[in-house]
């Protein structure tokens, strides 16, 4: 290095480092990351991101990519190799969810709150709007190899006291949960009304959900089906109420994701985004804002239909029935409300993670978040709200549940709250 200053060698020693060394700079902010993981990203962007027909820019900073419909992430899952692609439910699901089968579509965007990339742009037929996952996502995520899933950590025993008995359950140990339970042998459908709220999440690697719940074997080794809206950073990299679904076959030990994160849900909508923004979302004391949506088994397609909207439904897609083994049939228990995650859970202090509004159920309409309209169907195949059905939550304290109605009006699930406060240390 003759003929090089002082200056110059630290420089060019620094450049080396960056190029052959265990990091790289990224953003421009110093921030860095290992060779490895950068390789890890890179790998992961490719398995979830797939080529776009049309690429809409929305106006909230989400990217949604327009991916042909057959290439589309359902299809690598092994079972779903040869599979077909059911593009509308039976007559039979189309009557049951008050669907007119002489005009129905399987894209439109029914009343209620919007979401914000719809103003931007729509998908063409024959593809499905995909939520790109950006370099920032997973950059900032608690794991890469992971990402997409919720996380497991084991179950624990605890005592509910429903209208008839007390029983003993499996939970998970970093989830609390406040839900309206649905006592019951075979369920083929549910539907309710998600109050839509922005609840603080304290934490990255938090979250906070409303939604429904469709279960079938034990807590620790369960197929489940959900669906309703979740703030959860480390998914998203923001703290925004989005759309989601969810699956697993073992209660999340191994299989199973969100959404498109991997092989499952197949989506048959062009014009509803899984993990897209709502808006307008509650505010406390102000205008109340609520999202439909609608599971139903059919029979003659083989699959487990999700459709969202109230008098104006469009399905958004299908969990075929041959990924599963209980719910290849039937649930054996259905649940409407909130789900609150934290690594920390079992830990002092208590997370301050809202569920909800964020208040606590006895604040009632306006103020706490509720569950409207909860129905489920069993083999009668009618929409019905579920008797008997009992409000469950794991720590009042924290985080609570009520049905509140009177002889005028049918009930409505109230729950929620703030987390840590006094009484939840």
């Amino acid at each position: 290095m003759e003929g090089v200053g002082v200056q110059g060698k630290a420089l060019l020693l620094l450049l080396l480092c960056i190029i052959f060394g265990n990091g790289v700079v990224v953003n421009g902010k110093g921030k860095s990351v290992s060779i490895e993981r950068e390789r890890e990203i890179e790998q992961k962007l490719k398995q979830l991101n797939r080529p776009a027909v049309k690429t809409i820019q929305s106006e909230d900073g989400d990217i949604i990519d327009c991916v042909d419909i057959h290439k589309q992430p359902a299809f690598d899952h092994p079972l779903l190799r040869n599979h077909t692609i059911q593009l509308r439910p039976s007559d039979e699901v189309l009557k049951i969810i008050g669907a007119d089968s002489s005009s129905f579509s399987s894209s439109g965007s029914p009343e209620g709150p919007i979401q914000t990339w719809q103003k931007s742009g729509r998908c063409p037929e024959g593809t499905i709007p995909m939520l790109r996952v950006e370099r920032r996502h997973l950059l900032n995520t608690s794991s890469i190899k992971n990402y997409g899933k919720k996380p497991w950590h084991g179950v624990t025993n605890h005592r509910i006291h429903t209208l008839n008995q007390s029983l003993n359950v499996e939970i998970s140990k970093l989830h609390q949960t406040a839900v309206l339970v649905a006592e019951g042998f075979s369920y083929i459908g549910s539907k309710a009304n998600l109050n839509l709220w922005k609840p603080y999440v304290a934490a990255h690697d938090e979250y906070s959900s409303s939604q429904i719940w469709m279960r079938n074997g034990p807590f620790s080794n369960a197929d489940s089906l959900e669906t309703g809206w979740i703030v959860y950073p480390d998914l998203y990299d923001d703290s925004e109420s989005r759309l989601f679904v969810y699956w697993t076959t073992d209660s999340g030990q191994s299989t199973g994701c969100f959404n498109l994160m991997c092989p499952g849900f197949v989506q048959t909508n062009h014009d509803i985004v899984l993990g897209a923004r709502f808006s307008p979302i509650s505010t406390d004391g102000g205008p109340q804002y609520q999202i439909t949506l609608t599971i139903t088994r059919d029979y003659d397609k083989s699959v487990w239909w999700l459709a969202y909207g109230k008098t104006n439904q469009t399905t958004i897609g299908y969990w075929p029935v041959g990924i599963f083994r209980g719910l290849s049939k039937v649930a054996t228990v259905t649940l409407f409300g909130g789900d609150v995650y934290s690594p920390r859970m079992t830990k002092t202090p208590h997370t301050d993670t809202d569920m909800g509004s964020g208040k606590y159920p006895t604040e009632k309409w306006s103020h706490a978040s509720f569950v409207s309209e909860a129905r489920i169907m069993d083999y009668s195949k009618s929409f019905k709200f579920p008797d008997p059905a009992f409000p469950s939550s794991m720590h009042d304290e924290c985080y609570g549940a009520i049905i509140y109605g009177d002889n005028a009006t049918e009930p409505i699930f109230y729950f929620g709250g703030p987390g840590r406060n006094d009484q939840c240390p």
